[in-house]
């Protein structure tokens, strides 16, 4: 267990699923949990919780489900985890928390639209406040972090003019930060360039890479 191979350090052991949320939860729940969203890895000093948060829908219909119930039931299992080892949570989070992580900031339609509602980004704050975790982008770059977007529209043709969302995350304990923690996180990066998307940045079709370095 965790030794190292060809792809780096090796898990311990790898989970799927959500253990807190059962389809007791409600029919989206049930839905959800057919979706395989949520991934857990085991290392020897800290978890990774991999994510694809779901999408509150065009017309908001998975709203609730999104803020009062998968938010909820994430943040337990995070807790859960955190009391054996620190966590690091990432993936598509689908919210952009903070006004510079949105390039129109301001608009009227930003409140009707999922990713970007005040529930939304209210709940994410209290996800992190409840958990003790931090945006890591953020802790580490802070005013810097502004204007680097990780989600363009392809519909609206908005990648070369970085006109986008930060919607991809690393969130961690904020034991990783602590000086002479076991582990530590020494870096977290966008993968595309700052103001202006170009074709060689590590782009997929809408989202583009995001990398986290942590010392062991």
């Amino acid at each position: 267990p965790g030794k190292g191979g060809e792809g780096g350090v090796k898990p311990i052991e790898v989970t799927f699923g959500l253990p807190t949320l059962t389809e007791k939860d409600g029919a989206v729940a049930k839905e959800v949990l057919a979706e395989g969203r949520i991934m857990t890895l085991e290392y020897e000093g800290f978890y990774v919780v991999a994510t694809y948060v779901p999408n509150s829908g065009d017309k908001l219909q998975r709203l609730d489900f999104r803020t009062k119930v998968w938010d909820v039931k994430l943040l337990e299992y995070l807790k859960l985890l955190q009391a054996k080892k620190p966590v690091v949570w990432t993936g598509d989070l689908n919210v952009a928390h903070l006004d510079g992580d949105i390039w129109n900031c301001g608009a009227k339609h930003l409140a009707k639209s999922a990713g970007t509602t005040a529930e939304e980004r209210q709940s994410f704050t209290d996800m992190l406040q409840g958990g003790n975790m931090v945006d890591a982008f953020r802790k580490l770059h802070g005013e810097d972090a502004k204007n680097w977007y990780t989600y363009w529209s392809v519909r609206a043709g908005n990648m070369p003019w970085n006109r986008g969302l930060r919607l991809d995350y690393f969130v961690c304990s904020q034991g990783l930060f602590e000086s002479g923690a076991k582990v530590s996180v020494s870096d977290c990066c966008v993968l595309s360039g700052e103001m202006e998307a170009k074709e060689d940045d590590f782009v997929g079709i809408d989202h583009c890479a995001i990398a986290l370095t942590l010392s062991l």
